[in-house]
Formats: structure tokens, C-alpha cells, sequence
């Protein structure tokens, strides 16, 4: 079995702390209702999977939600409750990753979109006066790629941008769907499920 040599992160639930029925209630609140399935895994709309892939703009994005509507949210308001799901980026997450990046290739995939992206970006960097993507590699998002998880794709574009083989890396997200299409492309995959993300981490590396 060949070493692992490079690692691939998930950003919402492994690195950064999410709460997605956050943003749901406050939609809710703005009379916008049903926009995940029973499961609560899955936008009903498409909008959302096409805004995190770039198909959309912001101002699409935010009108088609106001749209939803059966109130007269602003675009203020829209915004503040799609943002309400982003919570804090713990500070030794970001500590073991600059430790880390010292002996392993480490990358971000993860699937997001430019109105989270600027406001997770903004208070990270202020908050620990930093360049979140200089953690990395470097950090693909799938608005800019135009590619999103679990396509296969997005695992091929990476290891092939950064001549990676895929039997050297590993990939850790909180989605088993996610996993097992990056499993699919030789990469091997493991489940996040919360707990110490070093620890985890540590686990996989050597076994």
C-alpha cells in the first residue's frame, strides 16, 4: 500500500462548524419554506446546486429565493439567513493545519458559493490575521470549478492539476456519498464524523 503523501479536506463540518437547520429557520422566517427534502440533505430546488457550481450569480440567487417568498424579504435579509448556517472555524483546526502542510501536500474541495465563501474567507482572515487558502496547496471551491461533490469529476480535476496519484492521497468529508466517489476514483476515503479532526487524521495516515 502505497503512503499517503497528500490530503484532501472537506471545508462545512470537518473544518469549519456548520448548523444548516439555522439557515432553515431563518428562511423560514422569511416565508420561505421547503427547501430541503424530508431528509434534510437535499436542496428541492436546483438553483442551489447550480448557484454552488457558478450557473447562477449572486443577485440571481438571492431574487429566485425572494421569489420562494410568500413575504417581501430585502436582499439583505436573504443573505443573513443563507449565511446564518456558517458558525467558527476552531482555532486548533487551524493550528494542525499549518502543522501539517510542514510534511503533507494538503488541499481544500469543497462544495460552497461565493456569498459563503466571502463571509467565512473575511472572518477567518480577520479573525486569526491570516490567508485562509494559504493553509493549502491550494483550495478549490466548486462555484469557481465549476464542479461539485460527489461528481467524480472534482476528485479527477484536482489529482490531475497537481499530478497527484490518487493511491497517495486521502480524503476526508462529513458525506458518504462524497467518500465513496472518491473512493470509486482509487482515492482512499474517510468518514469525518466530528470528534478531534487531528486525531482523525492521525488514525488514517497510519494505518
Amino acid at each position: 500500500m502505497s503512503r499517503i503523501k497528500n490530503i484532501i479536506f472537506d471545508l462545512g463540518g470537518v473544518i469549519m462548524n456548520l448548523n444548516v437547520p439555522e439557515t432553515i429557520k431563518e428562511f423560514k422566517r422569511l416565508g420561505i419554506v421547503d427547501i430541503v427534502n424530508d431528509t434534510g440533505h437535499h436542496y428541492t430546488d436546483p438553483i442551489f446546486y447550480d448557484f454552488e457550481i457558478g450557473k447562477v450569480s449572486p443577485i440571481e440567487f438571492i431574487e429566485k429565493l425572494k421569489s420562494l417568498s410568500a413575504l417581501t424579504p430585502s436582499s439583505h435579509d436573504i443573505k443573513e439567513a443563507w449565511n446564518a448556517m456558517i458558525l467558527d472555524m476552531p482555532k486548533e483546526k487551524i493550528r494542525f493545519l499549518k502543522e501539517l502542510k510542514r510534511d503533507y501536500n494538503i488541499f481544500l474541495l469543497s462544495n460552497t458559493n461565493s456569498i459563503h465563501q466571502e463571509k467565512f474567507i473575511d472572518e477567518v482572515n480577520r479573525t486569526n490575521n491570516m490567508s485562509f487558502n494559504n493553509l493549502f496547496v491550494k483550495a478549490y471551491y466548486s462555484h469557481e470549478i465549476g464542479l461539485r461533490k460527489p461528481g467524480n469529476e472534482a476528485f479527477c480535476f484536482l489529482l490531475r492539476e497537481n499530478n497527484l496519484k490518487a493511491n497517495e492521497t486521502l480524503f476526508i468529508d462529513d458525506s458518504i456519498d462524497n467518500i465513496r466517489s472518491a473512493e470509486a476514483v482509487g482515492i482512499k476515503g474517510s468518514l469525518f464524523k466530528g470528534g478531534s479532526l487531528e486525531k482523525h487524521v492521525t488514525d488514517n495516515i497510519i494505518k
